[in-house]
């Protein structure tokens, strides 16, 4: 079934490309990467800790196609993984199809993506429950619309699709007496905003948005979020710039099944925020960014989680063909829904740490060799009061750290181009 969805986007994106377009510039380049690893802690958890080295494969294509006001393209990436513990092999497919037409005053913009994905840094991100053979089927559509309303003002609309199933149950996720699966989402959004340069340095910024977000396991809800944000983007010289938005977020969240511990129907209004902040320095030798988000996005775990982070980012280049690089984060993930309309709300409320080291040597014009460390941290603050409700209970609750080694080799082939 994955295979002929894909076969289909791809003869989709073939269409595109063949449609019969003057003066056109193709071209088609690739990546083949290879990476070797060994981590302490695999699974990132208190208990049964395993340590497990492993080989990733990951090649890479891109191929677009260009005109005076009709650009094409489409990505393909696969990550196969080996591990030597057999449990946690995994692959992943993602393919991408991007194209934008432009007029005197307007652009169009058409993105779609389909992917199956078992990739264990996503389930980091998302909510730091790393299971072995938990495989996403995740598909993408993204409209948007961009106005030239003045010389220095834009009116933007856009709207996205996507949605997320898994292909199975997992266990160890909560306590047995409770069914606590991993759960799909489909999210629709719709979004109203514009630009504003106010100096050759300064451009502002603002947006209006809705999003509707379905769950779709068996214990269904559905949240609602409203929001505006203002900001905007500073060059403060040559090596410096700065840009920054910020605003307010409804949420209406609702349990759709009376199974639940609440009845059907229940409802609950949050008010919170989202920001972001991002300084970023790029000079000869160096280059550095940092700053702070603030977030509400969809989960495995069926609920809207409010993701704040603090980040750095440090590169210097030690010679002409070495570049070391220097990265951390820091978040808190928490639950933005209220504990009354489920009881289960908290339980997978974290905090994450990370920092990463490495090294990167250009051997050739194609050949790249980067050897890393990293240092993984996180905690699940369960609360006391929910311990031992209904037997709902996150198994992974406590601290827990991880090591990781890597080693990259990385081929770039600088493909084809072709003009008439």
């Amino acid at each position: 079934m994955y295979r002929t969805r894909s076969i289909g986007l791809i003869v989709v994106a073939c269409g595109f490309f063949g449609k019969n377009i003057a003066a056109a510039e193709w071209e088609l380049k690739g990546e083949l990467g290879q990476q070797f690893q060994y981590n302490d802690n695999f699974s990132l958890t208190p208990v049964r800790q395993e340590s497990v080295a492993g080989y990733l494969l990951n090649p890479r294509f891109h191929t677009s196609r260009k005109t005076g006001n009709l650009d094409l393209a489409v990505d393909g990436q696969a990550d196969i993984r080996r591990y030597s513990d057999s449990r946690w092999d995994c692959d992943n497919f993602n393919l991408g199809a991007k194209s934008e037409y432009r007029t005197r005053r307007s652009i169009f913009n058409l993105n779609g993506g389909y992917g199956v994905n078992c990739t264990y840094s996503q389930q980091i991100v998302d909510t730091g429950l790393i299971l072995p053979n938990s495989q996403s089927e995740n598909y993408l559509l993204a409209p948007s619309w961009t106005w030239q309303w003045t010389a220095r003002d834009q009116l933007i609309l856009d709207a996205s699709y996507t949605k997320t199933s898994y292909n199975n149950s997992q266990n160890g996720i909560a306590s047995s007496n409770h069914s606590f699966s991993f759960s799909g989402n489909d999210t629709y959004t719709v979004g109203l905003g514009g630009n504003h340069q106010w100096s050759r340095r300064l451009v502002l910024n603002e947006k209006l948005y809705f999003s509707n977000i379905q769950y779709t396991s068996s214990n269904a809800s559905t949240q609602n979020l409203f929001g505006f944000q203002l900001g905007g983007n500073y060059k403060i010289n040559r090596l410096w710039k700065i840009n920054a938005n910020a605003g307010p977020v409804w949420v209406d969240a609702r349990m759709d099944d009376s199974s639940t511990i609440a009845s059907a129907g229940s409802s609950s209004w949050t008010v919170g925020h989202v920001a972001n902040i991002n300084l970023h320095y790029d000079g000869r030798l160096t280059q550095f960014s940092t700053g702070y988000s603030n977030a509400l996005n969809p989960s495995a775990i069926g609920q809207t989680l409010q993701n704040q982070s603090l980040f750095a980012n440090y590169s210097y280049r030690l010679a002409r063909h070495l570049m070391m690089n220097l990265s951390g984060i820091y978040s808190l993930n928490e639950s933005i829904a209220n504990n009354s309309i489920n009881r289960s709300n908290g339980q997978f409320d974290r905090t994450y740490f990370t920092v990463a080291a490495g090294i990167t040597w250009d051997l050739t014009k194609h050949w790249q060799l980067r050897g890393s460390y990293a240092y993984n941290w996180q905690n699940y603050r369960q609360p006391q009061s929910q311990q031992n409700l209904d037997g709902i209970a996150n198994l992974n609750v406590g601290s827990s750290e991880s090591n990781v080694v890597m080693l990259f080799l990385n081929y770039s082939w600088d493909g084809i181009r072709l003009s008439r």
